[in-house]
């Protein structure tokens, strides 16, 4: 590895999503991953042992998120240039992320190739990028409107299959119905509330509070009940062992799922 390689942290509890791009870079000789966070903490952590020249940092992470880590970040000296992963583009969130010290923004799934070229960009680089960068986002998801309904049931199906998710529950056809909405629209989990659910329950002839209670209770059985290594492998578990935090929100297992389907077909496409 050159001495004046890019040293970068990547910070994401997407343990699929680590693994995939942490392979890209090992592909890199002018890139070195020196560390992978699972957890906001863990990410300050690496960051202080490490003093990477990039962070890239998923906003939606367990103990702290990516903005109390970038909150954090702005009380070190020479900290990392920040290139933010999200799941949800807003355009508040957006602002908010430019104003806080992030360069870059990139809403999954994206272009594994651009990522690479923009930590190039802003690795190589020091000092303030808000103000001149604060338009500078391009982020190139697959589109999955381009593939068939039924080819993304077959990809939701295969997924609650591994994962064991019960079948014969209500609450599953409303789940996979959500987490197509998901992937075609990305921005839906940001009013879950008043607009996915509202949806769902007009497709079903049911009731938003019906659709919720039955997507909680689906996901509540499969985690008790389903398989228990593929669950692990795509939440991690120890967010997840106390009374108030025993199963993931509905929001944070459509976004999941949906990212890791994204993923999927971005690979095979």
């Amino acid at each position: 590895m050159a001495e004046d390689c890019i040293r970068v942290v990547l910070a994401d509890n997407n343990r699929e999503l680590c693994k995939v791009l942490a392979e890209h870079i090992k592909l890199q000789d002018d890139i070195e991953l020196v560390g992978i966070a699972y957890d906001g903490l863990q990410a300050i952590e690496l960051i202080q042992a490490h003093k990477p020249d990039l962070l890239i940092l998923d906003i939606t992470m367990p103990y702290l998120d990516g903005i109390g880590v970038m909150e954090r970040l702005a009380e070190m000296n020479d900290a990392p240039q920040v290139i933010v992963l999200t799941a949800f583009e807003q355009e508040s969130m957006v602002q908010r992320l430019i104003a806080i010290g992030a360069v870059y923004y990139m809403v999954k799934p994206f272009d594994t190739a651009t990522l690479l070229e923009r930590i190039r960009q802003f690795g190589r680089h020091q000092g303030n990028y808000v103000q001149e960068n604060r338009n500078y986002y391009n982020p190139l998801p697959v589109s999955a409107k381009n593939f068939p309904r039924q080819q993304l049931e077959l990809e939701v199906t295969k997924v609650f299959h591994e994962m064991g998710v019960p079948a014969h529950f209500r609450g599953y056809a409303y789940l996979r119905d959500a987490i197509i909405m998901a992937i075609q629209e990305e921005d839906i989990l940001g009013n879950i509330t008043k607009n996915l659910y509202p949806r769902i329950a007009e497709k079903y002839n049911s009731t938003a509070s019906g659709v919720e209670s039955a997507i909680r209770h689906t996901i509540e059985i499969g985690w008790e009940r389903g398989n228990c290594e593929s669950f692990k492998k795509m939440f991690g578990t120890d967010q997840y062992q106390t009374d108030k935090a025993r199963f993931p929100t509905a929001a944070s297992f459509i976004a999941k799922v949906a990212d890791r389907i994204r993923l999927q077909l971005q690979i095979s496409g």
